[in-house]
């Protein structure tokens, strides 16, 4: 049903996530609104950074991994997930993936874009388990949103819904 991770792929990802650590510095404009005292004033940049490189050091250790052949994956490409086509099919797919997961991050909110970005990414690279990548796409957004906003205290977008009921569970961590 699914397929075996693409080196293609994850090249593509990892020269993305390049280009956009370097182009990322001025695409990323400051706040324009004071921040209050609740809210720390970290550059905006930083988490995007972040991100990017992590999934530049995982991308890199899976392509020094292929290129040894020291990894566990197979080295012929198997049909992508849509229309048996290449890793290029599913490297735009991941491209289009991303960007209306950032135009609907505000209108959505961060848990929902993140699992949806973190399910169509599993599915696109070929991951055949269904509770590892329900439990990823669920579990890891919820770790980064309570990190991000609860232990470095900046402001995500939420859905009031979903903001309504995490309110009381972060209120039961401890303060950092």
């Amino acid at each position: 049903m699914f397929h075996k991770a693409d080196f293609r792929l994850v090249a593509g990802i990892l020269l993305l996530a390049i280009l956009a650590l370097v182009l990322g510095q001025w695409l990323i404009a400051e706040p324009p609104i004071a921040l209050s005292s609740d809210i720390s004033p970290l550059n905006p940049r930083l988490f995007p950074s972040l991100i990017l490189l992590g999934i530049v050091v995982v991308a890199g250790f899976f392509i020094a991994n292929r290129l040894r052949g020291t990894d566990e994956f197979e080295t012929e490409v198997e049909p992508a997930l849509a229309g048996g086509g290449s890793g290029t099919k599913r490297l735009l797919g991941f491209l289009g993936l991303v960007v209306v997961c950032a135009l609907a991050l505000n209108t959505l909110g961060f848990l929902t874009t993140m699992f949806v970005l973190m399910l169509g990414t599993s599915l696109l690279v070929g991951n055949d388990s269904i509770p590892q990548t329900l439990g990823f796409s669920v579990g890891l957004p919820f770790v980064i949103y309570v990190l991000v906003t609860h232990v470095l205290r900046t402001a995500l977008p939420e859905l009031d819904a979903i903001e309504a009921v995490l309110v009381p569970l972060l209120g039961m961590l401890p303060s950092f």
